[in-house]
């Protein structure tokens, strides 16, 4: 899809939005597999959910009277949107009339997919490291309870900045996730798993032919699904998530040092969530000073992990071989 800029200085903002979030959808497809709070976005930048107080307490046959009055204690969910927006780009008038191909389109929507590919990168950041409320941080990551390492066979790294070995990715990790999902009661519909490139063609090379057999038939390709297994819609990203040795998470973009342990995510819709606030363009045609056109363009989106406890929400960390 592509973004029609005949008529660039009359983009309807509702059309580009429109664009951006379809995008979003083809390419994070686990953007669509979290609870959406964009219905609680106030002016296009806060988040502000309120949360209901302990429900009154029910006393059989009473005989105490006057009852005493309780007031219940009602809390919010607060969180602000990050903003995200792409440095200008800017095309001269004789680029724009003078090449084969249509640049302007061609810069608008690369403005786009890089703002996408970051988005999709730092939602999965922002449901691992931290529960976001009125009160701040609850917990700044994810605790090792939540985590399950790999237990395969030792294979060589396959990231720039690693070195030496680690276990493969295999089915069992699948299972054990699926049963400490349902150890802490998490729905059984509704569960994903975003697996990055490498580690998914250790799960697939660990799978017997049956059990690949069962997998390639519940691929569901334009939901992003490429299959199913122990309960889990099978995503795959090229990039996750890594760790230190320590245990913290690495922040969007840093280099990944020699211990460095990459990571996949396994979550029930429920427990994660996504919002979506304002989406715009920005658009100087026949700039004097530019002698050309100038183009930007900014989303306000956040998310979060919806419980304190974290239930539904479980990493799959590369052990050491």
């Amino acid at each position: 899809m592509a973004i029609n800029t005949g008529a660039i200085s009359a983009i309807p903002v509702e059309i580009f939005a429109n664009y951006v979030i379809e995008k979003l959808r083809r390419t994070n497809p686990h953007l669509a597999a979290a609870f959406d709070e964009s219905s609680m976005v106030l002016g296009g930048s806060v988040v502000h959910i309120p949360q209901a107080g302990a429900s009154p307490a029910v006393v059989k046959n009473r005989s105490s009277f006057p009852a005493t009055a309780v007031r219940r204690a009602d809390t919010f969910v607060t969180y602000a949107l990050d903003v995200y927006s792409t440095t200008p780009s800017h095309v001269t008038w004789h680029e724009a009339h003078e090449i084969s191909y249509d640049l302007t389109d061609s810069v608008l929507n690369d403005h786009v997919a890089t703002l996408v590919e970051a988005i999709g990168d730092n939602m999965i950041y922002n449901w691992l490291n931290g529960l976001k409320y009125d009160s701040g941080f609850v917990a700044d990551v994810i605790p090792t309870g939540n985590r399950i390492p790999t237990s395969g066979a030792s294979i060589a790294v396959t990231e720039a900045g690693q070195t030496g070995t680690r276990k493969a990715f295999t089915y069992k990790e699948l299972q054990s996730a699926q049963a400490l999902m349902n150890k802490q009661n998490v729905p059984h519909e509704e569960r994903y798993a975003l697996i990055e490139s490498y580690m998914l063609q250790q799960l697939i090379d660990s799978l017997s032919a049956n059990q690949m057999a069962a997998f390639q038939a519940t691929a569901d390709l334009k939901r992003g699904v490429i299959g199913q297994f122990a309960g889990f819609n099978i995503l795959e990203r090229s990039h996750v998530a890594s760790f230190t040795t320590a245990g913290a998470l690495n922040p969007v973009g840093s280099a990944l040092a020699a211990t460095d342990q990459l990571a996949s995510l396994c979550w029930q819709k429920q427990s994660v969530a996504k919002a979506i606030g304002d989406i715009k363009p920005f658009y100087d045609i026949d700039d004097p000073a530019y002698y050309g056109d100038i183009f930007s363009a900014l989303v306000k989106i956040g998310g979060r992990c919806r419980r304190a406890d974290w239930k539904g929400v479980v990493p799959i960390v590369q052990a050491a071989a």
